[in-house]
């Protein structure tokens, strides 16, 4: 257990959950700007990568290797390693949100809720879930942003800023 549960282990939780705000601010910034669930989905997964890309490097794996080279090689592993959830995040919004909403609002009651109650008519909360379509989005934004911190906590250890002694 120690071995999984440590201060790295930790501090990439920390900067996951910051990583997941700031892709979320940004995505439903987006969408309510916009109206369009896939920009909001693209503009917000390279916001949230760049962010995670300089928290990791700085505080969870404090690589201080700042040569240009070094940087472009990490940066790209990065990016090459989030292309798998990028394209799962686009996946599931397109069949999820864009697509068959409907079912989904559906399948998971969405459209049995109250929407009137504080939980979703809150201003802060309210253009994130404030409807069945916005929860449904935004369950399905949760759904991959779980699957990225633990996707790309292994990417990130494994290749990207693996400590070679």
């Amino acid at each position: 257990m120690s071995k999984i549960v440590n201060k790295e282990s930790i501090t990439y939780i920390i900067f996951g959950v910051f990583t997941t705000l700031v892709y979320f601010i940004t995505r439903f910034m987006v969408v309510n700007l916009t109206g369009n669930s896939m920009l909001g989905v693209t503009i917000a997964q390279v916001v949230a990568i760049l962010f995670a890309y300089l928290t990791n490097k700085v505080f969870v794996f404090k690589n201080k290797d700042w040569q240009p080279l070094v940087v472009l090689k990490q940066l790209f592993g990065f990016i090459l390693g989030r292309l798998f959830v990028f394209a799962l995040d686009l996946g599931l919004t397109f069949i999820a949100v864009e697509k068959f909403s409907d079912f989904f609002i559906h399948l998971f009651f969405f459209d049995k809720i109250n929407y009137d109650f504080i939980l979703f008519s809150h201003p802060l909360t309210t253009k994130f879930i404030g409807s069945a379509e916005l929860l449904n989005e935004f369950v399905f934004a949760l759904f991959v942003q779980v699957l990225a911190i633990v996707i790309n906590y292994l990417i990130s250890k494994k290749a990207v800023f693996k400590k070679t002694n």
